[in-house]
């Protein structure tokens, strides 16, 4: 198994119909399959050597489909960082994976001097499509200039890229994704989630999240038409599936209930839509009915995965949103396990549990990653026995179909995206004013959770919870900030001085069925 089959088969099989869509500009698979070969041969005609990382940061765009190829092509270690990250969250991620080139796009290039400050590259190239900035290489001359190159994609086990995720530790954590956990993952796609050559999909969900970059390798191995949004836009959004008659899209809960609340929602035609693909975080069921009865060309089809197991693993089928043979209960599950996936609930050491009862999911199978990018430890903590421990409590009823109930590790889920309480209570820390502080996940009806840091101060310093919020701005990610910051005296303590979230938790969760949102 290598990546580049998925392009090599579409060009084979769809080189007339139209491979990407974007800002105007349509390119067929048959000129995709020209381009990428001498972008690959450009990139390494720069002086980039088997095996080495090439960093991306960039908004959704055709050319960023292409660099997913063109990198396998070159037999290059893509490393997407993260759009909605600080520079300093970015700056870690090239530096722990030693980025040897990067690529920017028009809305990134400004960052460049700060991402590169004191580190030691040579290879910057802009795939904007404003003028390239002094200094940088163009995208396009890249491939204009260059003879197209063989296909030296690697295979199997060989690491195709590092996916950084946020991380216990404070630090992110770089997922080491194969060649193997793309292709079987593309096929789960194709046939768990209906994904075919006459798949017109768009995406909103950006291309450094495995949200993004999973259903772009699955859908050009299906041979369908990549409808590329810059980022999340309910009016881009609505014009996008009207305009190019969208019969595919992802979205998280917060997206959805975001498009059925915009004022315009009713002047835009959304019928084209076959499939939505909804995840990330539980569809609260007041969104889930209003979209059923708003949409009725939609087929929602929940996924539940994690970066570390190549995106999809669980889905919960359009039939099981009602009620049936098999009663109500089953809309409020994640749904059963992918194929070719093997899903447990267990305890503490492993063990698998009886039906019914709460532990956490376990997952094996060919898309589990290889671990962490230099993190031995944290490998051998996730990954025991050949089983991929999620960190999401659940229980499994006696058809198999998963409830998620809570989460073991200490991570929150705001408008889709994994908050690590860790980093934000570092930023918080960072405060001079802050003694102690506690960040924990509280119920929220537009991001299905809020970031909330308790904070005691040190003796006889003050600070406001404005001051706190707009500190945490200048260290980490706009999402990942406290939304709110509540001051205490104290904060309660277990025998061996650790902080007790539970208890700062219980009273924001009280009268709920399960302790996520």
């Amino acid at each position: 198994m290598q990546l580049t089959q998925a392009l090599t088969r579409a060009v084979q099989t769809r080189h007339g119909h139209l491979a990407t869509i974007y800002n105007g500009r349509q390119r067929t698979w048959r000129e995709v399959g020209e381009r990428v070969p001498r972008l690959a041969a450009g990139l390494r005609g720069l002086g980039l050597k088997p095996g080495e990382r090439l960093a991306v940061l960039a908004l959704n765009s055709d050319n960023y489909i292409e660099l997913l190829f063109a990198a396998a092509w070159a037999n290059l270690v893509l490393v997407p960082l993260n759009t909605r990250w600080a520079v300093p969250e970015n700056v870690y991620s090239l530096r722990d994976a030693g980025c040897a080139g990067l690529l920017v796009d028009d809305a990134f290039a400004a960052q460049v001097p700060d991402l590169l400050a004191g580190h030691a590259m040579q290879h910057v190239v802009h795939m904007g499509d404003a003028p390239t900035p002094a200094g940088l290489h163009a995208y396009e001359a890249l491939i204009a200039q260059s003879a197209p190159m063989a296909d030296e994609c690697g295979r199997f086990d060989d690491l195709y890229g590092i996916f950084y995720t946020g991380g216990t530790t404070g630090h992110p954590k770089g997922v080491m994704l194969s060649h193997t956990n793309f292709i079987v993952s593309s096929i789960n796609w194709i046939a768990t989630l209906h994904f075919s050559d006459q798949t017109v999909y768009m995406h909103s969900a950006g291309l450094f999240h495995l949200a993004g970059t999973s259903p772009a390798v699955a859908l050009t191995l299906a041979g369908g038409t990549h409808v590329c949004l810059p980022k999340f836009d309910a009016v881009l959004a609505f014009e996008a599936i009207q305009t190019h008659r969208v019969n595919y899209v992802l979205f998280v809960p917060t997206m959805v209930n975001m498009l059925l609340n915009h004022p315009d929602f009713s002047r835009y035609d959304l019928s084209s839509v076959r499939y939505c693909e909804y995840g990330a975080s539980p569809m609260p069921d007041a969104v889930l009915a209003a979209a059923i009865e708003k949409l009725p060309t939609w087929e929602f089809i929940q996924g539940y995965g994690m970066t570390e197991t190549a995106a999809l693993t669980v889905s919960l089928p359009w039939r099981f949103h009602f009620d049936g043979d098999h009663g109500p209960a089953k809309r409020a599950a994640a749904g059963r396990a992918a194929f070719g996936v093997d899903v447990k609930i267990v305890d503490p050491e492993g063990r698998e549990l009886p039906r019914g009862t709460v532990g956490e999911i376990a997952v094996r199978g060919a898309q589990v990653m290889l671990g962490y990018w230099n993190k031995p430890e944290a490998t051998a903590a996730a990954i025991r026995n050949g089983w991929m421990h999620t960190g999401d409590g659940a229980w499994m009823d006696e058809d198999g179909f998963i409830y998620i109930v809570d989460r073991v590790k200490d991570m929150i889920i705001s408008g889709g995206e994994n908050i690590y309480s860790k980093e934000v209570e570092n930023a918080v820390h960072a405060h001079p004013a802050v003694r102690e502080c506690a960040v924990i996940g509280v119920p929220d009806e537009k991001w299905g959770e809020a970031v909330l840091a308790i904070v005691v101060l040190k003796d006889g310093q003050q600070a406001t919870a404005q001051a706190i919020i707009d500190h945490c701005h200048t260290l980490i990610a706009n999402y990942k900030c406290p939304r709110k910051v509540e001051f205490r005296d104290a904060l309660p303590l277990s025998g061996a001085g650790k902080i007790l979230k539970n208890v700062l938790r219980e009273p924001y969760w009280q009268g709920r069925t399960r302790a996520v949102h």
